[in-house]
């Protein structure tokens, strides 16, 4: 499966209004994406348009997607989950426990439920497992993300897709090549020591 190019307008925009102030208009946005990911206004200005044919890089699209749900889950109210490195500093505060699992997953960190999120934890859905597992499987490099899109036969975008939370788009890899993928990666390991 090949990400659409009428696709990544749409989800771009979704996360354009994260990166300017809330009542930025669409070209202050545009500014802000284009200053994160060190590109030129007109680049993302082509990434965002319907009629266009340029498309963001995948690492960028991940760049971009991280960034979003990182700024998405600041919020004036307590944290429901707390963010953690190995060291217990705090990295992020989250409102949602997918935000919390996404950005403990990238980061390679950990997460706490504070008393507002303890009610969350018991919801953990099968589909947000695999999501999970597949986001820790990329950050190791133990697999190399153009063979793991190979093995789901996807691309590098649809990757990407299949690792987020928190958006309208949720895709959820098949727990069969999944189950593949992590057999493969400690084959991988197993070879390397």
């Amino acid at each position: 499966m090949k990400s659409k190019k009428d696709e990544m307008p749409f989800r771009l925009r979704n996360f354009l209004p994260l990166f300017a102030h809330c009542k930025a208009k669409y070209w202050e946005q545009i500014e802000g994406m284009a200053a994160f990911i060190g590109k030129q206004p007109r680049t993302v200005e082509a990434y965002c348009s319907y009629h266009e044919d340029r498309m963001i890089s995948a690492d960028d699209y991940m760049r971009v997607a991280v960034e979003a749900i990182k700024r998405k889950s600041k919020s004036s109210l307590s944290p429901a989950f707390i963010i953690f490195d190995e060291n217990g500093d705090q990295l992020f505060e989250a409102q949602k426990l997918c935000q919390a699992m996404f950005l403990a997953d990238v980061e390679g960190a950990g997460w706490v439920a504070t008393p507002r999120g303890v009610g969350q934890v018991k919801h953990v859905s099968t589909p947000a497992g695999r999501r999970s597992r597949l986001r820790r499987l990329v950050r190791d490099g133990t697999v190399q993300k153009h063979v793991i899109a190979a093995m789901f036969g996807f691309d590098q975008h649809c990757l990407v897709d299949y690792q987020l939370e928190d958006v309208d788009w949720l895709s959820t890899p098949d727990e069969l090549r999944l189950h593949q993928l992590e057999n493969f990666a400690r084959a991988q390991m197993r070879e390397a020591a």
